[in-house]
């Protein structure tokens, strides 16, 4: 006798399986690698760099789908192992103010979708509205912004190989971190 999954399980199963997270994966814009319920790992590609993967990975943590928002944190596919900080995307302006391996310990990133960064910043529900969680679209509404971020001139590829000339990242926007 088959168990039901529980009912998070059952929507994010849902999602993944939905045509615009199934269209991401054909157009090579992102694959789901490994799902460890609560978890599921989602591999997000990531525009050409010097010195840079051609694409990251992101453990999401998904207890309470879709109406608790997810948190995602980047991910060691090899070693099943927070990534490395050093390893993380960076950029110029918006990418390291997202990909912060200083906030929170680095279990998640600063982004108004990710269930750990909204709490404390009421101020993003009405500055950016649209970058807010949305039960209806779930994790695919997270994995656009990433990817977004991961191909935007901004993106610069691993904070590693940009730590040299680059100082401290900048918060999202300046009082708000």
């Amino acid at each position: 006798m088959n168990a039901l999954a529980p009912p998070d399980r059952a929507a994010l199963q849902l999602h993944l399986a939905a045509p615009d997270f199934r269209c991401g994966q054909i157009e090579g814009r992102w694959r789901l690698s490994r799902v460890e319920w609560p978890y599921v790992v989602i591999v997000i590609s990531a525009a050409p760099r010097s010195n840079a993967p051609e694409e990251y990975a992101f453990r999401f943590r998904c207890d309470g789908y879709p109406i608790t928002p997810v948190t995602g944190q980047p991910w060691d596919e090899a070693t099943n192992q927070p990534l490395a900080s050093h390893r993380w995307p960076g950029g110029h302006q918006v990418v390291p103010s997202v990909f912060r391996p200083d906030w929170m310990g680095g279990i998640c990133l600063y982004l108004p979708a990710d269930r750990q960064s909204i709490v404390g910043h009421e101020n993003w529900r009405t500055e950016y509205p649209y970058r807010l969680w949305q039960p209806a679209r779930g994790i695919l509404c997270y994995i656009e912004q990433v990817h977004d971020l991961l191909h935007s001139t901004d993106y610069m590829g691993t904070r590693g190989a940009e730590a040299a000339t680059s100082m401290a990242p900048p918060p999202l926007r300046a009082g708000h971190g």
